[in-house]
């Protein structure tokens, strides 16, 4: 506004200067008359201006004013969901089955600007017991974060474990293969949540760290059923349903993200009692160690991963069981935006002598960013099972 109201004056001014002056002495009568104009119409932009801004004023408070008494306007809706089809012959016997597999529905409110709700509802398998069918109704996030300062933050609640690649951000869209990554969904029990608190930090440099403590897992006890396996760590998730806390989790993670396309990451969890009661009965300490590294170059993506369980007791070493872990190795070229092809080698074990390894090459198809068609097959070892074929799937997120 004021470089406009300059230029109008000197526009004048100059245009007032080149007006011939008048003879007999009425120029100088002429150029008092064009200054008094320029005057009168400084102040009256002064005055519009003032004016403007006042009612512009007015406005963005009228503005915040409705949008805090609307708390919809705090209220953010998100979701993902995947359909998948498999193909498999096992050992002989053919192995089709068409699966729902997830449906999500993501709701957040904004209780101030440094204050939050986060949460996850979810269906799998489109069909829950109860209703003739075998899937699940579960709450994978719901927790409140707290923005301590631009670099803090602090979570309490029920919270995905800051364990593996995929465990916090696992969307169809973010990841290969139809399934997720089978070493994250075994060695790390992907998707894993737990009820705890979460503390993290920003370092700068790339650098941050997260430290965890929650509900830890509960195994079955051989005591109450013979066929029980007081060492199946992906059956101990307690999900926070009345799970028992007599010996919390702690988990830890550092992750360095200092150079463009580069994520390196190690984490760990330790867990005193594995059934999580007031005298240790069948299985003791349970120590989870794990890294991984991630890098984008170009259209090339690498990803390599490692975990380990070691479990204490003598139980757990006559199991067999007391070191179970397992890592892969993808390789991912994505040469245009919509298609992307991957390969990748999985070896893993959960029992002595019990060595299981899986191969996976595929594709996606991005029609639109946040929409995937994917495609893969799998071959797998006789200690894995043997189920080799092919896998169809189609996933969303919002």
């Amino acid at each position: 506004m004021k470089t406009n109201r300059l230029s109008l004056a000197v526009a004048m001014t100059m245009a007032a200067a080149s007006t011939p002056a008048l003879a007999d002495g009425h120029g100088a009568h002429s150029a008092s008359t064009d200054a008094d104009t320029i005057r009168r119409l400084e102040q009256r932009i002064q005055y519009l201006e003032q004016t403007m801004d006042e009612r512009l004023g007015a406005l963005a408070d009228a503005m915040e004013e409705q949008q805090a008494a609307n708390p919809l306007s705090k209220v953010h809706f998100g979701g993902y969901g995947e359909f998948n089809y498999h193909n498999l012959d096992v050992d002989g016997t053919d192995d089709r089955q068409l699966d729902f597999r997830r449906w999500v529905l993501f709701v957040g409110y904004d209780f101030s600007d440094s204050v939050r709700l986060v949460s996850e509802f979810e269906v799998e398998h489109a069909v829950v017991p109860g209703s003739d069918g075998n899937g699940a109704v579960e709450l994978e996030q719901a927790y409140l974060e707290f923005d301590l300062s631009s670099r803090q933050s602090l979570k309490t609640g029920i919270l995905l474990m800051p364990v593996g690649i995929i465990s916090e951000t696992h969307e169809p869209t973010t990841y290969y293969g139809v399934e997720r990554p089978i070493i994250e969904t075994t060695i790390i029990p992907t998707t894993w949540f737990a009820g705890g608190v979460m503390y993290s930090h920003s370092l700068g440099n790339g650098l941050s760290y997260d430290l965890m403590i929650s509900e830890g897992l509960k195994t079955d006890d051989p005591n109450a059923d013979a066929d029980a396996d007081p060492f199946d760590l992906k059956a101990g998730k307690q999900k926070t349903s009345f799970a028992d806390a007599f010996d919390l989790a702690t988990t830890a993670r550092l992750v360095w993200r200092g150079v463009p396309g580069l994520e390196m990451a190690v984490y760990g969890q330790y867990q005193p009692d594995l059934d999580q009661s007031a005298e240790t009965s069948y299985a003791d300490s349970a120590t989870l160690l794990g890294s991984h590294v991630v890098y984008q170059w170009n259209q090339v993506t690498t990803k390599a991963l490692y975990a380990r369980w070691d479990l204490a007791g003598d139980a757990a070493k006559a199991a067999g069981k007391d070191v179970q872990d397992g890592g892969y190795l993808e390789v991912s070229w994505k040469p245009v935006d919509a298609w992307g092809f991957f390969a990748r080698q999985n070896s893993w074990s959960q029992q002595e002598g019990v060595d299981k390894t899986q191969t996976d090459v595929g594709f996606n198809y991005y029609p639109l960013e946040d929409i995937v068609f994917k495609g893969n097959y799998q071959l797998q070892n006789e200690d894995a099972g043997n189920a080799d074929g092919f896998y169809l799937g189609m996933g969303y997120q919002f």
